[in-house]
């Protein structure tokens, strides 16, 4: 007997099995609300959706949870069963069902990337890989070990680090040059071959070919002593000593010269950690551990299954072997889906990658370690993990018995203003719920009226606009009138609905200011009947926090001083510094705007194309005035006359 629900259209779940092809594809189940609960793949999206019915009782618990909350099946027919894991894997990363195993902060995973097609090349740190020709190197699990990475190779291969227009007649170089941390082609001292040749290197030295750059480094200093070039070749010989240093600290761990990943995985309750050993050329060139969150009680072929399809679809670097603990369901469409993805990402060779889960043999010994390294990493976050979350709930308690809160402030809104000299008015509120950053709910304000330098008048208005949003919505679901309707305020984020993170209300607010701004707020807030809301306003001079005098409703005379090493007054730091980092974002980039528009919207027949086009080339205006004629009339729409019109605006 089928267990079924009712769809959202009407359709029962019985009808929508039967309707189910026996083809391969992507399966998504839907909860009656339309959120996304699950995605998976099959070789018949009819047997495999219709097992998930008919064999309820042998499913794991939160399967089983999940199937009782499934009210619509949707599915995506595929050609193969690769190209459904290709589905699967796009599905997964972007909309992160809640019954997938996903990757813990996946979305914060940096990477080293190169534009080669850059006429001088040089490294930056990105967030996401892109198809746009550049290397990418990645993903890393911190950005410590990204700037470390960055400046181990930059010491061993001097490149470019600012951002200047390199036109080779600069009258100086910068500090980098003097520290030789780069070679200044800024001012001649070295042609784009050679630069690039640097390049290459470095590119090689990151796929772990460092052999090969080691043997070309020490040829270049062979020639140029031979030259009589004595300063080069002793640069020279320092990076090649110190290129030799690295690859001594990276340990023979297999006695052929393989290029393979093996995958170590560790699993404590809800949360498992998969170590990677990356190995090439038979050294361990670079570790990388990440912790999966998981449902319930997941396989470990589930657990690898879900690991694999999400590092390896962001995974800039692809070996011709994979090494894992336990197989994997349908392995062959696995093998196919990471040759693809090894080809799209550049491989030299169309090598077909291999997987393997061997029980014996130097492979399953460093599958071993790799575990074992895995529940050392795991065990020391959880530990982490126990420890901020008692201090965090311990500044929250004692942030409450301090400023005499009528109860815990799990939500606590924080507000800044930022300007300069009166222009480009903005604003910020950052969100923590139970002490952490809830950064889905921080809103930007761009402040509607001139107020000048008075940030009384601008506090004001922000607050006004905030919370006639969440009286809107709190009226609104109630069925009332709405007598503060506003035009939809978007404040700017996107947002037109309160409902959007607008009607829930905080437990305190906190007022990046003194006694002014608080009772610009306060005054503001009555006119609105919110009177029971705590407020309180932090002065920056002394860090002391003015709140409500209940008898007048005003800020009260005499500040509350919290303990200067109290967990509330780090707490109360951390939440106002946010609001000033996010405000003071927000104010550089709508007052690059502005000066942009000021400076090239003067210029005759620049559009919103063509100036995008050049902004995206030479970085400001700044660089489009440092750029040759030649330069501005190679970017995409520009002809040679527009560059000189260019040229003689700027």
């Amino acid at each position: 007997m089928l267990e079924t629900s009712p769809s959202p259209h009407g359709v029962p779940i019985e009808e929508q099995l039967a309707r189910l092809p026996d083809q391969p594809g992507v399966y998504k189940f839907y909860d009656a609300k339309g959120n996304l609960l699950y995605v998976g793949k099959a070789k018949s999206l009819r047997n495999r959706v219709r097992s998930y019915f008919l064999k309820t009782a042998t499913l794991e618990p939160h399967k089983r949870q999940m199937v009782t909350e499934i009210a619509d099946i949707q599915y995506l027919l595929a050609e193969t069963p690769t190209q459904a894991l290709h589905f699967e894997a796009d599905l997964v990363r972007s909309e992160r069902p809640r019954y997938n195993v996903k990757l813990r902060d996946d979305k914060h995973y940096p990477y080293i990337r190169i534009n080669i097609q850059d006429a001088w090349p040089k490294t930056m740190v990105a967030r996401r890989m892109q198809r746009d020709g550049a290397r990418y190197f990645g993903p890393f699990t911190d950005a410590t070990s990204v700037r470390q990475t960055l400046d181990t190779i930059n010491r061993l291969f001097p490149h470019i680090l600012c951002n200047r227009v390199i036109t080779g007649n600069d009258p100086r170089a910068c500090l980098y040059y003097h520290i030789k941390r780069c070679p200044a082609p800024c001012i001649g001292a070295i042609n784009n071959e050679d630069y690039r040749q640097i390049v290459d290197q470095m590119i090689s030295f990151l796929d772990g070919k460092s052999d090969g750059v080691l043997k070309d480094m020490r040829q270049d200093m062979e020639q140029a002593a031979e030259a009589l070039e004595f300063e080069r070749a002793a640069d020279l010989r320092d990076r090649i000593r110190a290129a030799e240093r690295v690859v001594t600290q990276q340990q023979i761990v297999y006695s052929s010269m393989a290029d393979q990943d093996v995958v170590g995985v560790y699993s404590q309750g809800l949360y498992s950690c998969v170590q990677v050993f990356l190995i090439r050329g038979g050294r361990l060139v670079g570790r990388e551990h990440f912790v999966l969150e998981a449902q319930g009680e997941e396989t470990a072929g589930e657990i690898l299954w879900s690991f694999l399809i999400q590092y390896y679809s962001q995974s800039s670097d692809i070996p011709t072997e994979v090494v894992l603990p336990a197989e994997v369901d349908d392995p062959d469409a696995m093998r196919v889906w990471l040759t693809d993805r090894r080809a799209e990402n550049g491989a030299s060779s169309r090598k077909r990658v291999r997987i393997s889960a061997p029980k014996l043999g130097e492979n399953r010994k460093l599958i071993e370690l790799a575990t074992e390294n895995a529940k050392e990493v795991l065990e020391k976050l959880q530990q982490q993990w126990l420890a901020d979350e008692a201090r965090t709930t311990g500044a929250v308690v004692e942030l409450q018995e301090l400023l005499d809160l009528p109860q815990l402030p799990h939500r606590i809104e924080c507000y800044d203003v930022s300007h300069v000299q009166g222009t480009n008015q903005v604003a910020s509120m950052v969100v923590f719920e139970n002490g952490q950053p809830r950064r889905s709910a921080y809103r930007r304000f761009k402040i509607k009226h001139d107020y000048g330098n008075n940030d009384t008048l601008s506090m004001q208005e922000v607050i006004g606009r905030r919370f006639r949003r969440a009286l809107t919505g709190q009226l609104r679901r109630a069925g009332e009138q709405d007598s503060w309707e506003n035009g939809g305020d978007s404040a700017d984020d996107g947002s037109v609905e309160p409902e959007g993170g607008w009607a829930e209300m905080p437990d305190l607010v906190i007022i990046d200011g003194g006694k002014g701004q608080l009772n610009a707020a306060l005054e503001i807030l009555d006119t609105m009947e919110v009177t029971e809301l705590p407020v309180v306003g932090l002065a920056k001079e002394n860090e002391e926090v003015f709140v409500r005098d209940r008898a007048t409703g005003r800020a009260a005379a005499a500040p509350v001083i919290l303990p200067r090493t109290s967990q509330a007054m780090f707490l109360v730091q951390r939440i106002r510094d946010e609001a000033h980092r996010f405000a003071i974002t927000y104010h550089r980039a709508v007052r690059g705007r502005t000066g942009l528009r000021s400076a090239l919207d003067e210029v005759e027949g620049i559009g919103p194309k063509r100036k995008r086009e050049l902004l995206r080339r030479f970085g400001s205006v700044r660089g489009i005035r440092a750029a040759t004629l030649e330069e501005l009339a190679a970017v995409p729409g520009m002809t040679l006359k527009q560059a000189r019109v260019v040229k003689s605006s700027l």
